[in-house]
Formats: structure tokens, C-alpha cells, sequence
């Protein structure tokens, strides 16, 4: 579904929530499965590549490359039930998503595949905060009692760039966040990197292959 018509939809339904709710008239809520159309028809190409990342940030130790190709190409395997080819092309500049010159030149087996690459950014932080812990009230009762918690956060910034080998057009690029927060200060980036991953994989597959959406739709009872 076209964001254009997304946004129109979410307009209508706050303009139904505020009109119900200025005059008085009550109203139904049902949740809709609506058909959603796919940004990328995979099916119209004869391959499936997963190219290097440009790598922007990194957790030292960790090799953000290799384990966020080996993971999209399984993902992408699993969901199309075909196999995917990794390409080790080395991109330096952000400016090479536009050049359509650098994709049809790559060196692939399949004259016409569809290219998943773009630029990813993996952090670490260790934070320390003091919290309050209130007295349980007993026979014997604990004091209130201050101390410092330590929380280990992981963030994965990723754009994803999906590109037509044969044309080397650009087809679909989207920014995906994501940030997790573990209570165990010795969590390690390589477990957190499959958690992040996976929220965004979750996201990038509806984006690309389409699906049922859950929407509200409001009914107005006079």
C-alpha cells in the first residue's frame, strides 16, 4: 500500500476519534487484515546477491561484515526457499547506490539479480545509573537502600538498499533503528547482534515481500 494513501488513512481515523469524542458519538473500533503490496518483486529475478556493507561504526572485536551478510543471505534463503550468492564487492562511498555503472558491472553468475547492500552501524555502551529500592515492610523492616545498576546497550542504524543488477537502478532503500537494553553488564555484541537483527529483518521482509497489515477502522453508532 502506497504511504500516501497510509497516511491518508491514519488522518481519517483521527479525524473520526476527535469528531466521536467534540460531539458525543459513540464508536466501534475493528482491526482489518488488509493485503499489503510488495515494494520488490523478487520473483521477477533469476538471483538473489548479498553484497558488503558500507561499515560507518563497529564494536571492536566483532565482525560486522561477514555476520550481517552470512545472516540476511540465510534470512533470504529460508523465506524464498532459493539459494543466495554473497559478493565481496568493496564500496568506500555512500554515492555508489546512485551509480548505476558500478552494479551492472559487478562480476555475477545471473545476468539479471537483485543486489541487497547499503551502510550499517553497530554500537556498544555500557551505562551505570543509580536506582532506589524501596524497604519491604516486615517484622524486620529493610531500609530504603540506593545503588548502582549496570546496563549494557546495543544499537544496530542500518540502510538498506536493494538494487537491479541488469539496470543498475536503485529499487528500494530504507533506514531501519534499532536498540535493546540487557540488565546482564556482560552480555556480548555477537548474541545482541541476532536480536537487533532479527527486528530488523522482521521489518525489512514486510517492506519487500509484502503480506496482510493489521489496521484500525472505526465505525461511527449514532
Amino acid at each position: 500500500m502506497p504511504r500516501s494513501r497510509n497516511r491518508w488513512l491514519w488522518l481519517v481515523g483521527l479525524a473520526v476519534l476527535l469528531g466521536a469524542s467534540c460531539s458525543g458519538t459513540d464508536y466501534f473500533r475493528m482491526r482489518l487484515r488488509i493485503p499489503r503490496r510488495a515494494d520488490v518483486r523478487l520473483a521477477d529475478f533469476d538471483g538473489i546477491v548479498v553484497a558488503d556493507f558500507i561499515l560507518k561504526s563497529e564494536v571492536e572485536g566483532f565482525d560486522l561484515n561477514r555476520e550481517l551478510r552470512d545472516y540476511l543471505s540465510t534470512e533470504l534463503a529460508v523465506e524464498l526457499e532459493t539459494p543466495v550468492d554473497l559478493h565481496t564487492a568493496p564500496i568506500e562511498d555512500e554515492a555508489v547506490f546512485e551509480d548505476q555503472d558500478f552494479w551492472k558491472n559487478l562480476d555475477l553468475d545471473k545476468k539479471k539479480a537483485v543486489i541487497f547492500s547499503g551502510t550499517v552501524e553497530y554500537a556498544e555502551e555500557t551505562r551505570k545509573a543509580l536506582v532506589h529500592k524501596k524497604g519491604r515492610e516486615q517484622e524486620t523492616p529493610f531500609p530504603d537502600r540506593d545503588y548502582m545498576k549496570t546496563q549494557k546497550f546495543y544499537s544496530l542504524n542500518m540502510t538498506v538498499h536493494i538494487i537491479d543488477s541488469e539496470s543498475g537502478i536503485n529499487l528500494f532503500n530504507q533506514e531501519f533503528k534499532e536498540q535493546r537494553a540487557y540488565s546482564n553488564p556482560n552480555q556480548t555484541a555477537y548474541f545482541a547482534f541476532f536480536d537487533l537483527a532479527f527486528q530488523v529483518k522482521e521489518k525489512l521482509f514486510r517492506e519487500i515481500m509484502g503480506g496482510d497489515k493489521i489496521q484500525d477502522r472505526y465505525l461511527i453508532i449514532h
